[in-house]
C-alpha cells in the first residue's frame, strides 16, 4: 500500500466561522470535515459557500482574520 500526505500552512480564518481556514497558497479548508472547499459560480460571481452564506472571492479579505497563536502553559 502506498500513501502520500500533503501539508498546508493555515494562515487566516473566517471571522464568523472559525473552522473555515485559508492557506498560504489561497485554498479554503473546512477543518471540521477536513475537506477543501470548491469555488462556486452563483449569480455571475465566483466565491465560496461559508455557513450557508455566499461570499464573493473579491470580498474575502473583509471576512478573514489572521489566526492567533495560542500559548499552552505546559
Amino acid at each position: 500500500m502506498n500513501t502520500m500526505s500533503i501539508n498546508y500552512t493555515l494562515i487566516w480564518q473566517f471571522k464568523n466561522a472559525n473552522h473555515y481556514k485559508v492557506t498560504k497558497c489561497k485554498k479554503v479548508f473546512n477543518t471540521k470535515t477536513n475537506r477543501q472547499l470548491k469555488q462556486c459560480y452563483n449569480g455571475g460571481s465566483v466565491g465560496y459557500w461559508i455557513d450557508g452564506k455566499f461570499i464573493v472571492k473579491n470580498n474575502l479579505n473583509k471576512n478573514i482574520e489572521k489566526i492567533q497563536i495560542s500559548h499552552i502553559p505546559f
